[in-house]
């Protein structure tokens, strides 16, 4: 008795689209085609259409699973009981080391989306900045609440001050993107701490 080919093995669609989203993270949205994405997926394009849209779609859907992706890690840090000057600090450290590993193809994904914007649609542009706002509202509640407990004086402007420790998040990526090695992000977290006010 003949044994059958039986059925193609299905495609898992987190696998494809964590492969998508190497690549686009890779090589940005306009860079990226859709005959790029059918040969780092392994999947045909008509089988991408019909499982995840267009590559405008596609790119929502990859750029979403990488903030899913990394929140827990954040949520974490941003629960964590400590002293503000600790949290910042562990905060930054935490996205360098992220943008220093080896599966990270160029700077943070996020911030490379931000950057590329004029060559996005506005739905995407408006996407990424979505998601930095998120991190901007977790770092103004809890710089506020450093402020109630006596950490900061009452002179300090929390907004100014969650705004200016989101934007170093955002130049950390940028110089991951440029090239910069482990020690210079660390050097550039150590001037940014000196922001804080001594004892804090």
């Amino acid at each position: 008795m003949g044994i059958g080919r039986g059925r193609p093995r299905k495609s898992d669609p987190d696998e494809v689209l964590d492969k998508a989203m190497a690549l686009f993270w890779e090589q940005g949205f306009e860079g990226t085609s859709m005959n790029d994405l059918a040969s780092a997926t392994g999947m045909a394009k008509p089988g991408l259409y019909a499982t995840f849209g267009d590559k405008e779609a596609l790119y929502a859907k990859a750029i979403t699973r990488y903030f899913d992706q990394s929140e827990p890690v954040f949520d974490e840090i941003f629960n964590t009981p400590g002293p503000v000057k600790d949290f910042l600090r562990r905060y930054l450290e935490t996205i360098a080391a992220s943008l220093n590993k080896e599966d990270c193809p160029s700077g943070c994904f996020m911030v490379n989306s931000m950057i590329d914007c004029a060559s996005q649609p506005s739905s995407l542009e408006s996407l990424g900045r979505d998601f930095h706002k998120k991190r901007q509202a977790a770092l103004l509640k809890r710089v506020r609440e450093a402020q109630k407990q006596g950490e900061l004086s009452d002179e300090t402007d929390p907004k100014a001050l969650a705004d200016f420790f989101a934007g170093q998040s955002l130049a950390l990526g940028v110089m991951a993107r440029s090239g910069a090695d482990k020690k210079a992000l660390q050097s550039f977290i150590d001037v940014a701490m000196t922001v804080l006010p001594e004892g804090a």
